[in-house]
């Protein structure tokens, strides 16, 4: 390893280690503060980005995105019932589809549709368990629709990636044919070794049991993610979406997953997703920043067209018996998907649909929207036990 390489790790791994420290004081999301040193080093001109450093950075970006597709709850999605999942998931595609109308009328790209109408539950999860929240029914709906939207706003990344390189044409109905069948094929494997897990629990019983000297559940995580991965870039669809794909499979298929996701979740949020952030601002283009005021602007009118977008359409939800403070509480929470944000203003640069200066503001959303709406969510939202 080279002494340039060896700082520029030190110098990553050091503020992936003090960030969440700071982050925890000044009440933020621990990314906010990564990206946030990430533009400092870049700023200061501390170090830059090597060979090593864009490699980690790359494999964080696809396991960010595995353990995004493993947040999504599929025992949740079935204990509700099936007026409550049909309500939460108009309600998702109302706000995807807001989001693509109001860049129309707005003639503004159409990807722009997809970072105001993104949804997460990263953020969302996190807000709601700090003021126990998370197992009210009014929290459950919440993170119902921000899962439902959440794997909505992955499927239409997927959608928008195959057109861009395809267009409108028999090539991209082959291509998404080619997509489906591929991961099809996962699924069916994977439901086969759940079976196999059912039949036989004492031969897997190691797989996900706290103490393994050999960590296979771990070692099988990665060949599903880097698999999956493999399989959607021959697909010729973006690896991060087939890295999406296995976490979703691993979260539908390994239920209840128990130390083995949290050895997964350790893994990626210990060592690989934090280099993702930190080189999201040690790379970030300061030269496309232009005007202050202009991209202030920018990001203020993409900050309220994003909220209203997911307020709207979150009213539905009072029929659901959901009370009007928290549905609005709610669509603050919505309003703040942190991590698919960034990956979305990454996914644009790297297939061309974003501009320097676009992404710039797309990432400056991320952390202005990560620090706002969750303050006004903790004040806006019910309590406790609240319904």
């Amino acid at each position: 390893m080279e002494p340039s390489d060896g700082l520029s790790l030190v110098v990553f791994y050091l503020g992936a280690f003090l960030m969440p420290l700071l982050a925890a004081r000044v009440n933020v999301p621990s990314a906010v503060a990564e990206i946030v040193y990430g533009l400092a080093v870049s700023a200061l001109a501390i170090t830059h980005e090597t060979a090593s450093t864009d490699f980690l950075a790359e494999l964080g970006f696809i396991y960010l995105m595995f353990l995004v597709g493993m947040e999504i709850d599929f025992n949740r999605i079935e204990r509700e019932g099936a007026r409550t999942i049909l309500i939460a998931s108009l309600v998702a595609l109302l706000i995807l589809g807001g989001g693509v109308a109001a860049v129309a009328l707005l003639e503004m790209p159409l990807f722009m549709g997809l970072v105001l109408g993104a949804m997460s539950v990263g953020v969302l999860m996190v807000a709601l368990v700090e003021i126990g929240a998370s197992r009210t029914r009014w929290g459950q709906v919440i993170l119902l629709v921000g899962s439902v939207g959440e794997l909505f706003s992955l499927l239409a990344l997927a959608i928008y990636d195959l057109a861009t390189a395809h267009g409108v044409s028999w090539e991209l109905a082959l291509a998404a044919l080619e997509a489906m069948l591929l991961f099809l094929v996962a699924f069916a494997l994977l439901a086969s070794l759940r079976l196999l897990v059912w039949w036989f629990p004492h031969s897997f019983q190691r797989w996900v049991r706290e103490e393994d000297p050999s960590e296979l559940g771990v070692r099988f995580g990665f060949v599903l993610m880097l698999g999956l991965a493999t399989l959607a870039a021959s697909a010729e669809l973006e690896p991060i979406l087939g890295a999406f794909l296995a976490g979703l499979l691993f979260a539908h298929v390994v239920r209840p997953a128990g130390p083995l996701e949290t050895k997964l979740v350790a893994l990626g949020q210990g060592f690989f997703v934090p280099i993702f952030f930190i080189n999201v601002g040690v790379t970030f283009d300061w030269g496309a920043l232009g005007d202050p005021a202009s991209l202030a602007r920018t990001v203020l009118t993409l900050a309220g067209l994003s909220l209203l977008v997911k307020l709207v359409p979150t009213l539905l939800l009072v029929v659901l018996r959901i009370p009007l403070r928290a549905v609005a509480a709610g669509a603050f929470l919505l309003a703040t998907p942190l991590t698919l944000l960034v990956a979305i203003a990454a996914l644009g640069r790297e297939i061309g649909v974003l501009d320097a200066g676009t992404s710039a503001a797309v990432i400056l959303l991320a952390i202005v929207s990560g620090v706002l709406f969750p303050t006004v969510f903790k004040r806006l939202a019910p309590r406790g036990s609240a319904d």
